[in-house]
């Protein structure tokens, strides 16, 4: 085993040694564990910091990251792509048998399967082993850090999921049948894991680690989550609690004024003071670094590439000013100059239609550009050759906990003039060049920055749902008013393909569009995913009503 160790990485060592999910028709099976390993496995702090990596490495969280996530973008109304299965996010109408479904669901439980296992199997053996006790609360800390984030995004996916805390123990005891539990359930296992963690965690440690501010600002994010629900008799509480999480972030971290927008996407901002939690990708195999270069590039700007018919939705696009200076990050349009894209070139300038690069222009008259690097020699060699590109995925920002911060003073009114809230807010305007919100600042401000501040990277859907959990048809409304159907249609002039003038701005299928209002309109059905048809299957007692969490004392 220690042979082993020495020469394979770190993010697949904790797959070696922690047991992953083995099937991809259930979700519960595991590696069962070698048990002598475990035991003569924990010998040091340096064993217990070499299996928590995994929490942390894009291997673990592949299915989440690669194929489900950012299809959240659609679902918002941030990102136009009606292809099959993945259409189904901007249609806001699923099957159970959608395969992202399955991805994301496996996904999310193979890194709690992670997580479990450090939780149950790690403390026991480094006893043993004689390793120092805070050694093993900080490994404990870390695992429980990561175990809440990942049942908090479980709780807005699928609201009511199972909570399983010993995989290995559901194996040994041959009953795969587990209840789903209700979501005040899992936000307050959630709640839990972070509380635990914010107590333990360091203030700073090793680049890319889950530290206190970490776990804080996933507490602020989950409380003003929790006091979003109307129902709730404790929200003035839970807003409370976010905004002193909020704040105790903010004033321990960076300016994020000070922080350079442009390349918070690109390798270099890596585990940089924006940062807060990420995923580590690195270039080494499929499954190892970050594939949306592949997945939201144009494919002349790639070396592998199939973005083409992706794009900023119209509704996006008008949400910037034209001196925000984050549109030119987010996205890529007619006559965007982007110098670290093809520098040997000089640089590359969008344009809309090229036939000697076999550019063609999409629906939108625009691509992505958020985790776009280009192709390899743009990074002097540093992207994979099998979707493998090293910049990070964002779980959570810096600039997310201003908003939220303002958000959590702001509580269940629909507006706040308290300065410090919109001095927040305007902070992260001011990075994007822009005035600041005079007061009252309304929630529909608040909202609407956030879209521009996270837009393509998975997280906006969870703006909406909060707004859903305040007010479902206010939501539903903002949802559908985007135009979703809108698009761009050639008039068929050779010389203007690449003028958006030989355009129109088609707003039905009369106009030569492919769909009209009716055809794209989001309802209440759309906002909570269902449950995998596999994992029902896997798994009946699935489709029976919630029930409540036993919670034990630990």
């Amino acid at each position: 085993m220690n042979k082993y160790i020495k020469y394979i990485s770190m993010p697949v060592l904790g797959s070696v040694l922690l047991g992953t999910l083995t099937s991809c028709e259930d979700f519960l099976t595991v590696n069962p564990q070698d048990k002598p390993v475990i035991e003569t496995y924990y010998t040091s702090a340096d064993r217990i910091r070499m299996s928590t990596a995994a929490l942390y490495s894009h291997w673990e969280w592949k299915s989440f990251a690669i194929n489900f996530n950012w299809k959240f973008d659609m679902l918002a109304g941030d990102m136009f792509y009606t292809y099959s299965e993945e259409g189904q996010f901007y249609f806001g109408n699923f099957s159970a048998n959608n395969a992202y479904l399955k991805e994301g669901w496996d996904g999310l439980y193979n890194v709690i399967a992670v997580a479990n296992t450090i939780i149950n199997d790690m403390p026991d053996a480094a006893r043993d082993n004689g390793v120092a006790e805070a050694d093993i609360e900080q490994g404990l800390a870390e695992a429980r850090c990561i175990r809440g984030v990942c049942y908090y995004l479980l709780s807005q996916y699928w609201g009511e999921v199972p909570i399983i805390t010993n995989g290995s123990a559901l194996v040994g005891s041959g009953n795969f049948q587990v209840p789903r539990n209700t979501r005040n359930s899992v936000y307050a296992f959630a709640e839990r894991d972070l509380q635990y963690a914010a107590g333990i965690l360091k203030d700073s440690d090793s680049a890319g680690r889950a530290t206190r501010w970490t776990a804080l600002a996933f507490l602020a994010k989950l409380h003003v989550t929790m006091a979003s629900h109307s129902d709730r008799a404790d929200r003035a509480d839970l807003y409370a609690k976010a905004a002193r999480e909020a704040n105790e972030v903010i004033e321990n971290s960076a300016d994020v004024k000070s922080i350079d927008y442009s390349t918070l996407f690109d390798k270099e901002a890596n585990n940089g003071p924006e940062s807060l939690l990420a995923i580590q990708c690195m270039v080494y195999n499929y499954g190892y670094g970050n594939a949306r270069n592949c997945a939201f590039s144009r494919v002349s700007l790639a070396d592998q590439a199939w973005g083409n018919g992706k794009g900023p939705t119209i509704s996006l696009q008008e949400s910037y000013a034209s001196n925000d200076l984050r549109a030119k990050w987010v996205y890529m349009t007619d006559g965007f100059y982007y110098p670290n894209i093809e520098r040997a070139k000089g640089g590359y300038t969008y344009e809309l239609y090229n036939a000697d690069r076999g550019d063609e222009a999409n629906e939108m008259l625009a691509h992505i550009k958020k985790y776009v690097l280009g192709h390899s020699a743009d990074v002097d060699g540093g992207i994979g050759g099998s979707q493998d590109a090293p910049n990070n995925v964002y779980l959570l920002r810096l600039a997310d906990v201003y908003l939220t911060y303002a958000e959590a003073v702001m509580g269940a009114a629909s507006s706040t003039s308290d300065q410090t809230a919109i001095d927040r807010v305007n902070a992260v305007r001011a990075r994007a060049g822009l005035a600041g919100y005079q007061a009252p600042m309304s929630w529909e401000q608040l909202i609407a920055e956030r879209r521009r501040e996270f837009a393509i990277e998975g997280s906006n859907w969870f703006d909406v749902l909060r707004w859903w959990y305040r007010d479902q048809q206010a939501a539903l409304n903002y949802l559908n008013g985007m135009n979703r159907h809108y698009m761009y249609v050639w008039q068929g002039e050779d010389a203007l393909r690449n003028d958006r003038s030989g355009y129109v701005l088609a707003t039905s299928k009369a106009e030569g569009g492919q769909y009209d209002a009716s055809d794209i309109t989001l309802s209440n059905n759309s906002m909570v995913m269902p449950i995998p048809q596999s994992v029902l299957t896997a798994s009946p007692q699935l489709a029976d009503a919630a029930v409540e969490y036993e919670f034990t004392e630990e």
